[in-house]
């Protein structure tokens, strides 16, 4: 072997390398370095990056290759060097012919090269006969060989880096006089090396209509992709769904409930009824007006003074100073961050709710850490009175992970495998199945998230939200109900506090204004009158949803900022031959 390599060097340059790979029965000996006349001295340093005389070279063995590495001075110019060596065991000699498949540029070259040229010295001069063949490949690089009485040539341009390029020669066994150096093989090779080259072009040619079928049949492709990759996740949601989403039917058939169907708290009846875990501002809310109706804080009917279209009117709106109470009043876990909310809105001196969200304001990095704790112990709650039954989830969760697996493993050895210049059809079926596993995947994780797919109440929850949801029913409906009013003051003051929970506070006090007597609305806490009069009307500080969206946006967090083989055009794949490898400088 004789490798004559050009280097454009741009820079100061002092080293260079060949890897060569080696299989099993190869072997390299006899290794020499030269430029021109100047023949370089074995010994060098092997290390690349490293430093060594000028002149010198030396040889290794890596793993399964063998480097070799030399050593001079460049500067911004043009330097050829040649590197020879014998290939022991890259010769197969059957019974009729000599196969040599060789390598003639590796795949490791990071670099491309703009032009090659390999010549094979044959052993003696023979005929152009069919037992004499020649091949280059693979068939996507630009390249011809040639068949000549005495050797082999090929040619090829504008290689990109990380692309090999092969030589193979088949000449008959008749031409060598000893096969010391070849493997040597019994029984005729000729007709099986032809058939991996027809076998090699076919698989290519077969690839390459396969992929323009595709591309030309666009639509049809994109339906198969479509199906398989949102086909399989569809599927298995739909299953989930309807084994361990669909609520069971508990023969509960009343239309209304007329009163509070639990002692259930305010701040997880909402969550319960929307299957969920998380309380807003509205089951906050509520919890405060629980708290005032149990007599943790007190609230005595004030009115405030507001101004209206730029100071030039003003007008008196009905209030609620409300001060701390009780304190030994039990508490659950879920309305103690309430309390602190609360306890640091009022003081020692009280203050009224029309003043509650600028006050939450003023401290807000604590109290949305608060509100975040609110949320957390109600899910908590929540989740202690085993409600919900989720096995769905982890079906899901499970699918999605191992086809997430599968498709991360299909798309690495597709695109591993893949050849821009000449896709094969496996490469891109194995990244278009990995996509499609990937897809898959995303959807079923993202599926995780819709409670409602995977998640169904158990039997005392579904029990309990029917039963509850009854009670929403009577509260909206409420109004315009002729059925007899509550008739004590806590079951009114509940209807508010659950109102409140529900966002329909207003349908409540509407209720409120027409069917509850003087006498109870004047011994509540949580009612009002306003300045003219009416109960729950009129120009009010107390509208209950503006309430509600102002302590929600107040404890939110702050925001941040070739021919039949006898010569011609490269053919098949190739990839069978010996040697290769790469190389490059320092």
């Amino acid at each position: 072997m004789r490798e004559e390599i050009t280097f454009d060097f741009s820079g100061s340059f002092s080293g260079a390398y060949r890897d060569i790979p080696l299989r099993t029965s190869e072997s390299i000996d006899a290794v020499g370095v030269e430029e021109g006349a100047t023949r370089y001295s074995p010994g060098g340093a092997t290390e690349l990056g490293g430093y060594g005389a000028p002149g010198t070279f030396g040889v290794t063995r890596v793993d399964n290759r063998l480097r070799i590495v030399w050593h001079y001075a460049a500067t911004n110019e043009r330097r050829t060097f040649v590197v020879s060596y014998r290939f022991l065991g890259l010769a197969v000699a059957y019974d009729d012919v000599v196969d040599v498949n060789l390598r003639v540029w590796g795949d490791q070259w990071p670099t491309g090269l703009a032009d090659l040229n390999a010549t094979m010295e044959l052993p003696a001069t023979t005929e152009l006969s069919p037992s004499y063949r020649v091949w280059g490949s693979p068939s996507w690089v630009r390249g011809v060989v040639t068949r000549r009485p005495n050797r082999a040539l090929l040619r090829a341009a504008l290689i990109p880096a990380h692309q090999f390029v092969e030589l193979r020669v088949v000449f008959p066994r008749t031409m060598l006089s000893s096969t010391a150096g070849a493997q040597v093989r019994g029984g005729n090779g000729l007709e099986e090396i032809v058939g991996q080259e027809r076998a090699s072009q076919r698989s290519y040619e077969h690839d390459r209509q396969r992929i323009d079928d595709a591309k030309r049949h666009i639509g049809r492709t994109t339906l198969y992709l479509l199906l398989l990759g949102l086909g399989p996740a569809l599927a298995l949601i739909g299953y989930v769904g309807r084994i361990y989403g669909r609520e069971r039917k508990t023969g509960y058939d009343r239309e209304y409930e007329q009163a509070p169907p639990s002692d259930v708290e305010p701040a997880l009846v909402p969550p319960l009824l929307r299957q969920g875990t998380q309380p807003g501002s509205n089951e906050f809310t509520a919890t405060l007006f629980d708290l005032i109706r149990r007599g943790r804080y007190k609230a005595t009917p004030v009115t405030t003074e507001r101004s209206l279209w730029g100071g030039l009117r003003h007008e008196d709106v009905a209030d609620l100073q409300v001060t701390r109470g009780d304190e030994s009043v039990e508490l659950t876990s879920f309305e103690r961050p309430v309390v602190m909310v609360i306890d640091s809105v009022v003081g020692d001196e009280g203050e009224r709710l029309s003043e509650f969200r600028e006050r939450i304001e003023l401290h807000r990095d604590a109290n949305s850490v608060r509100f975040t704790n609110f949320k957390k112990d109600v899910a908590s709650a929540i989740d202690g009175r085993k409600w919900y039954l989720g096995g769905g989830r982890y079906v899901l969760a499970t699918a999605g992970v191992a086809l997430g697996a599968v498709g991360a493993l299909l798309l690495w050895i597709g695109i591993e495998g893949f050849r821009a210049a000449a896709p094969r059809w496996g490469d891109v079926v194995m990244i278009a199945l990995g996509g499609c596993a990937v897809a898959n995947a995303a959807m079923l994780l993202l599926a995780t998230r819709a409670t409602r797919l995977w998640r169904r109440r158990s039997t005392a929850g579904q029990t309990e939200a029917e039963r509850w949801e009854a009670f929403r029913r009577y509260l909206t409906d409420f109004p315009r109900l002729r059925e007899a009013p509550p008739a004590t003051l806590e079951l009114w003051e509940r209807y508010l506090v659950y109102g409140i929970a529900f966002g329909i506070a207003e349908r409540v006090l509407q209720g409120a204004h027409l069917h509850m007597p003087q006498d109870l609305h004047e011994q509540s806490t949580i009612y009002w009158i306003t300045p003219t009069g009416d109960l729950g009307s009129g120009p009010t500080a107390l509208a209950i949803g503006d309430l509600s969206s102002g302590f929600g946006s107040a404890l939110a967090p702050p925001s941040s900022a070739g021919s039949g083989g006898f010569g011609g055009g490269f053919s098949g794949g190739g990839g069978g031959g010996g040697g290769g490898g790469g190389g490059g400088a320092w």
